[in-house]
């Protein structure tokens, strides 16, 4: 009897922790949104984004484990392709656009995708050394790929081509470079 009752206590504390990472996950996409929505234009395709940001981290923060760390990796990671945009359009020659969507400017798609290529090159290498290298990835790179689309995908199909195209060729890169390092240790 004694032996059940200890057990349903750990298991209620097990489900409990979870629980809570998964809400503090939904609180940290919540303000993910508040900043995507501060900083850009938002469209339907950018609350589309958001809500699958939102409800993946809280997914992958109740999955635990790998899941739980490269979804936390990949927001830290996609903080500079949300930020990039604003930060090139302020800076642009000539007059500011208060949404580049119609017609972005070469430099922000450009931005978009040295941004992503570095930050994916970032996880790359951060995941080769994880216990659990392909699931951590696997979530980094898909909250890296979500956040970053709440600002490079305002300026249009050039900054989402940048982020996913930048993305995947920075953490190709990065998987190798990594992968390389760790056999010559």
């Amino acid at each position: 009897m004694a032996h059940s009752d200890a057990f349903r206590r750990a298991r209620r504390a097990y489900e409990m922790t979870h629980l809570i990472s998964a809400s503090m996950a939904l609180a940290l996409g919540g303000v993910l949104v508040v900043v995507a929505a501060a900083l850009h234009h938002t469209s339907n395709t950018s609350w589309m984004f958001a809500a699958t940001l939102v409800l993946g981290l809280a997914a992958l923060a109740w999955r635990g484990g790998a899941w739980r760390r490269g979804a936390l990796a990949g927001v830290l990671a996609g903080l500079p392709p949300l930020i990039v945009p604003t930060l090139v359009i302020a800076m642009s020659p000539g007059p500011q656009c208060a949404s580049c969507d119609t017609a972005p400017a070469w430099y922000c798609v450009l931005s978009c995708l040295v941004a992503s290529s570095l930050v994916g090159l970032a996880v790359g290498h951060r995941a080769i050394s994880d216990r659990s290298p392909a699931r951590f990835a696997a979530a980094a790179l898909t909250t890296t790929a979500l956040t970053g689309l709440l600002g490079c995908g305002t300026t249009g199909l050039g900054g989402a081509a940048g982020i996913v195209v930048g993305l995947i060729a920075g953490g190709a890169t990065g998987w190798v470079v990594g992968g390389r390092h760790a056999r010559a240790v």
